[in-house]
């Protein structure tokens, strides 16, 4: 693991396409010599700017970050939110391949990985096929399914999923930041994909398969590995365990974070991109990422 504090990071906001023309807003972070590139998929409801401290430290290891803002979100929305057509599968068959594959546009002879936060672990077979993925490190990134969350918040979730969430699409056209949800602003699409996943004990698989991606997953073959916060109400283990599950050809591995280990009184579904974390956790990422040995198996 290299350290490049003394280097410069050149930090640029540019913009680039998704292959239906969606223009997306990113921000790239360049060591001046860099070792490997790094796709960051935020979590729903995350802008871009949440990952601006994990990008810097990556950066400072040798890595060329992209952050981006998904359609809908931050500054790739076209105007107000209720009037946007994104929905959450365009961020994984559209939004995250065209990251991708600008970075491999602009650094064609580095290896490529992946960072996913939450959502941003649930589309990585929909990469494209001619995008290598080195490997794919995925912190509090799980099923969203309702049944699977703790006991504190999974009526809660439900109620979103069936009553909060239709009622403000009902009034509002989409669902605000505010009342029972924290993120930004969802187009009526993105919730309605997230909400009819949410209350499947499936999840996605019905709608991957009704769009011909699901036999995807069974040719993804890039390592990845999970990072589980203890405390994490919505990415715990069983709920993790389902989602590498569905990577079927990849190597995975599956690791707890404990908050006494690292000091912290509470990480959650969010902690484990705060800048606190730089010195405590964010260097096991770097070293599983930048290292040439497969994964094992998740227990």
């Amino acid at each position: 693991m290299r350290d490049f504090a003394e280097t410069p990071i050149h930090v640029h906001d540019i913009a680039f396409h998704a292959a239906d023309g969606r223009r997306l807003a990113g921000r790239l972070f360049e060591p001046e010599r860099p070792l490997a590139a790094m796709a960051v998929f935020a979590a729903t409801g995350y802008r871009k700017e949440f990952y601006e401290a994990f990008a810097r430290a990556a950066a400072r290891q040798g890595w060329a970050v992209l952050t981006f803002d998904y359609r809908g979100q931050g500054g790739s929305c076209n105007g107000p939110a209720r009037e946007d057509e994104a929905t959450m599968l365009d961020w994984g068959r559209r939004d995250m391949p065209a990251a991708a594959r600008e970075l491999k546009g602009r650094y064609p002879r580095l290896p490529l990985d992946i960072v996913g936060h939450s959502v941003g672990g649930h589309f990585l077979a929909l990469l494209p096929d001619d995008v290598e993925v080195r490997r794919a490190a995925l912190l509090s990134s799980s099923s969203g399914y309702w049944g699977k969350q703790s006991a504190k918040i999974k009526y809660t979730a439900w109620a979103f999923w069936r009553i909060v969430g239709p009622a403000f699409l009902v009034t509002r056209g989409h669902v605000p930041k505010g009342l029972m949800w924290k993120g930004e602003d969802l187009p009526p699409g993105v919730f309605r994909d997230w909400r009819d996943w949410g209350v499947r004990p499936d999840y996605f698989r019905d709608r991957l398969a009704e769009e011909g991606l699901l036999q995807r997953y069974a040719r993804f073959r890039a390592p990845i590995k999970a990072w589980v916060a203890d405390d994490d109400p919505i990415a715990n283990r069983e709920a993790t365990r389902w989602l590498l599950e569905q990577y079927e050809a990849a190597p995975t591995e599956m690791k707890l974070v404990s908050r006494a280990d690292l000091g912290r009184g509470a990480i959650g579904h969010h902690g484990l991109f705060h800048p606190a974390m730089a010195d405590v956790f964010w260097p096991q990422v770097w070293r599983w990422l930048s290292r040439e040995e497969g994964a094992r198996e998740a227990a």
